[in-house]
């Protein structure tokens, strides 16, 4: 996903570029922004909603918030599967960001916002749910179990990104790297129906299904072992991407 969006934004750079340029001036009287951060919706899933603003501080500096509600696409069980996930429930998330904006003053044709930027920035991304769980044997149920999951993401690093400003109103804010140091808190409590032994394979298994709905998160966890209360903790890198769409006013 990240490669698409990506993609994407290189694609948004060619098309709209000479449109943009091709204006004279860019108007300074407008110094806030509101924006439609539409990553989530993306990596995330489509019921996912984060707005953010953006404030002019001076010239060629500005400061930004995001905010909004996350919530993951439904788990998908394929034809044949041992491990059923279903029935979820109390399922959402929260994501919280703020940034501080260095525009380059020599690089830039434009005044601010529009134009290359760098700057510092921190964050905060948590999703969460519970759910049904069926182990299934030649279509018999073996067990089942209730699945309490959480995932938290603390992060604080420096970003590069480009905005385009079209008809001195909108818009196109593109994040387009940005590396972070970052803490992760990943839950998945399990309580089974049948007793079960911790170093039955089920549990792997169970764990295996639940990351493979995040790519990203797998790769992180790959080489670490869960608690056996099902909880891992570990400080690693990051990475901050997107795309965002705002009106100046």
């Amino acid at each position: 996903m990240k490669q698409i969006l990506l993609a994407f934004s290189i694609i948004l750079f060619l098309l709209i570029g000479n449109s943009v340029y091709s204006q004279d001036t860019i108007s300074t009287n407008y110094k806030n922004t509101i924006r439609w951060n539409i990553t989530p919706m993306a990596v995330v899933g489509p019921k996912s909603l984060v707005l953010g603003y953006e404030r002019m501080v001076n010239e060629w500096q500005s400061f930004s918030v995001n905010i909004g509600y996350l919530e993951m696409a439904p788990f998908t069980n394929e034809e044949g599967e041992v491990i059923q996930i279903f029935d979820e429930n109390n399922k959402g998330g929260f994501d919280f960001s703020a940034d501080y904006r260095f525009y380059f003053k020599n690089r830039n044709k434009f005044a601010a916002p529009d134009g290359l930027y760098w700057g510092p920035y921190t964050g905060y991304y948590g999703l969460w749910s519970d759910a049904e769980m069926k182990i299934i044997d030649k279509n018999v149920i073996k067990n089942t179990a209730n699945v309490n999951s959480s995932f938290h993401m603390i992060s604080a690093g420096v970003q590069l990104g480009y905005q385009f400003v079209l008809k001195e109103r909108f818009t196109i804010d593109l994040i387009l790297m940005g590396p972070s140091l970052t803490y992760y808190n990943i839950n998945a409590e399990l309580d089974f129906d049948l007793a079960v032994n911790p170093n039955d394979p089920i549990y792997k298994e169970i764990y295996d299904k639940i990351l493979a709905t995040s790519p990203k998160l797998a790769a992180f966890v790959e080489n670490r072992e869960f608690s056996t209360n099902g909880r891992v903790k570990f400080f690693s890198y990051g990475f901050r991407y997107g795309i965002q769409l705002g009106y100046r006013f």
